[in-house]
């Protein structure tokens, strides 16, 4: 008689493996890789892919079941037990249709096009689009008994690893910028993790991090190319699927480091073979002027014709100044791979002037009653600029990610306010109309 706790652990061993971008080298489990210290044994690259043995067919009967958190692709995710998940009903972001944009491009554009916005902002941990990642790598922690863990971050994925990492009995080190917000700092805080503020930018909160897990052997986040939040990201092309049946023909994300796009080309290689009609939206990422290195590259590319070995060139900025600090990386280490991406996509990196950030927001909480975090008004203000640049066509769908909401940044909900009267009695004041405040938002927008 065949022993049915032996099967289940081959079974288990057969779910997936770590193959190794650069040369090839497998990796069985996610305990070797962590005990490789998050490196191919061959040739010491830190970007490995996963792979599962999973039949992707079964997609089908997920999406007809019920939606509680992006565990429903436990087959197609790099955990054993389900026993170790660390959720807080996370993933299942709902999409919407976002009509007064597209009524936007039809007035203004004469395009007929479909927008949806990806409301990461609405996911059950911290409102961000870091908490798939955070969800993974807590249960991944939990279940290879990790019990230190280090990280730098401007802010939105500190924030999320903290939390989920405080449930799963994992201790954070979060290494943030000085500038980092006091809100970011504060909920940090709250779950007991802590936070070690570096008197610099992320660069230096980085080198510190990197520092610190050396001296006390501290596991540390590998960065944009993580496995762990390639994974989780990769789940939107899933519930996008879901969701909506397609992929979008374009889609736009404020861009910092670039986990996403990385995770939405991953998830279409994933489903070629059950679905080989799938294929890259166009990538537009957005970056605000007061950081923007990856788009003065690409616009250095551009006008050079994209000349033999253009994406190792691009500028390091140190100390930017910007209004966004969960978009403050001014070495965008990952940008070699992410513009390659870019590029392939036939997508493009634009610039917005962060003068229109609250601009942006306003109008967003007017017409749609949504109030974004600074990072998702980047976002949106990226779709107005790739209308006027001619980057979004006729017939299109677009899909915006909103990837933070306003919990955690109370200054820039306060810059919103624009209605209040300051008034000693009640003759001086008078009924309103909301829809006289449309023009006026229109035009602090676009002009």
């Amino acid at each position: 008689m065949k022993n049915p706790i032996r099967k289940r652990t081959i079974m288990r061993r057969k779910k997936y493996h770590l193959k190794c971008v650069n040369c090839g080298t497998t990796t069985p489990t996610f305990g070797k890789w962590l005990k490789q210290n998050q490196k191919c044994p061959n040739c010491g690259s830190t970007y490995s892919e996963i792979w599962y043995g999973s039949d992707y067919r079964k997609l089908e009967k997920i999406f007809k079941g019920p939606a509680t958190s992006f565990w429903m692709y436990f087959d197609f995710l790099p955990l054993y037990m389900r026993r170790n998940i660390v959720s807080f009903y996370e993933g299942a972001s709902p999409v919407e249709k976002w009509s007064f944009l597209e009524e936007y491009a039809k007035n203004k554009y004469n395009l007929d096009i479909e927008v949806f916005a990806y409301r990461n902002d609405l996911n059950g941990g911290t409102g961000t689009f870091k908490d798939v990642a955070a969800s993974l790598a807590a249960s991944i922690f939990k279940e290879r008994r990790v019990k230190q863990y280090c990280i730098a971050s401007t802010g939105n994925t500190a924030t999320a690893y903290a939390k989920y990492l405080s449930k799963a009995g994992v201790n954070c080190s979060v290494f943030m910028p000085e500038d980092s917000l006091i809100t970011s700092q504060a909920f940090i805080n709250s779950y007991g993790q802590r936070v070690f503020k570096v008197m610099g930018d992320y660069a230096k909160a980085k080198s510190v991090a990197n520092e610190y897990a050396k001296e006390h052997n501290v596991l540390i986040s590998s960065g944009n190319t993580d496995p762990i939040r390639i994974e989780a990201k990769k789940t939107m092309v899933f519930e996008w699927l879901r969701q909506i049946g397609k992929l979008p023909d374009v889609y736009i994300q404020a861009v910092s480091g670039g986990t996403g796009p990385l995770a939405i080309d991953k998830g279409i290689r994933e489903l070629s073979e059950v679905r080989p009609d799938l294929h890259l939206p166009r990538f537009i990422l957005v970056q605000s002027d007061g950081c923007d290195p990856m788009v003065q590259a690409w616009e250095k590319a551009e006008a050079a014709g994209f000349p033999e070995g253009w994406e190792k060139d691009y500028p390091i900025l140190d100390n930017p100044q910007t209004m966004v600090p969960t978009l403050a990386t001014g070495n965008p280490a990952s940008y070699p791979i992410i513009a390659k991406l870019v590029k392939r996509s036939n997508g493009s990196f634009v610039r917005m002037n962060e003068k229109k950030l609250v601009s942006v927001g306003k109008l967003i909480a007017y017409e749609q009653k949504v109030i974004p975090g600074p990072a998702s008004a980047v976002c949106v203000a990226g779709f107005f600029l790739a209308l006027k640049q001619g980057k979004i066509k006729n017939g299109d769908s677009v899909m915006v990610n909103i990837g933070e909401g306003a919990t955690r940044a109370p200054r820039f909900v306060e810059q919103m306010i624009y209605t209040t009267q300051e008034v000693s009695s009640a003759k001086d004041c008078e009924p309103h109309n909301i829809s006289d405040f449309r023009e006026q938002l229109w035009n602090d927008l676009i002009s």
